[in-house]
């Protein structure tokens, strides 16, 4: 019996070391691409707009004028969604100015796609915060908010930040359809399984808290230093 529970705890520190690993590896790549997406793709379409929009200036009455006008415009356009596609990848502003600073970013980036009315309070964070911690809690307000957009049916949302018991917790709130939670199946989305591995790894907790036409409230804390098991 006491070979068979130390055999099981080996297996599950191995486990979490492999997803710790497969976690990293993700970020390093989703970063590298991010800077491929900034520094390449970004400045070439921003050549392209400007030299389309030199060949409309020198020709302004030309049959052509109104197509290269566009064709300008749609590269504006193309040059900022894939700038934003960058950010979303690897949102610099997290390891250049902190977690509340990304995620007032990050709200107003969601607020501009649409209709919904998103709001964010900070209430402090912790000085010693790790990059771990503010990471696993910014990757889980981007995967809330991106449920509440594509799913939730929602007018309003919020978004809070605050310093609690040695550490930080956030919560992403909406007043969309909801779930019930209890039944099947429930709240075993890709997302949302990856929201749990996470905080696992960070030695925190999540709660997701939600009913049929009641809205659903996404609570995570994490410690802010303490080493992942």
């Amino acid at each position: 019996m006491l070979r068979d529970i130390t055999d099981r705890k080996l297996a599950e520190a191995e486990l979490g070391q492999l997803s710790r690993r497969l976690i990293a590896a993700h970020e390093a790549e989703r970063a590298l691409l991010a800077r491929e997406l900034h520094d390449d793709v970004t400045q070439r379409l921003a050549v392209l707009a400007i030299d389309v929009g030199r060949a409309e200036q020198a020709a302004p009455d030309s049959a052509h004028a109104q197509a290269m006008r566009d064709i300008r415009h749609g590269l504006i356009r193309l040059s900022e969604d894939v700038h934003a596609l960058a950010y979303q990848l690897h949102p610099s502003v997290l390891d250049e100015l902190g977690l509340a600073e990304a995620l007032r970013a990050e709200c107003e980036r969601v607020g501009r796609r649409g209709s919904l009315q998103l709001s964010v309070e900070i209430h402090g964070t912790p000085g010693n915060l790790s990059r771990d911690a503010a990471l696993c809690l910014f990757r889980i307000a981007q995967e809330a908010l991106n449920n509440v957009t594509r799913h939730a049916k929602a007018h309003a949302a919020s978004v809070t930040l605050r310093d609690l018991d040695g550490g930080c917790v956030l919560a992403v709130r909406d007043d969309g359809r909801g779930f019930a939670t209890g039944r099947p199946g429930a709240g075993r989305s890709l997302g949302l399984a990856s929201m749990r591995e996470r905080i696992r790894l960070v030695n925190g907790t999540l709660d997701i808290e939600s009913e049929p036409g009641q809205g659903t409230t996404v609570v995570a804390w994490a410690p802010a230093t303490e080493e992942a098991s």
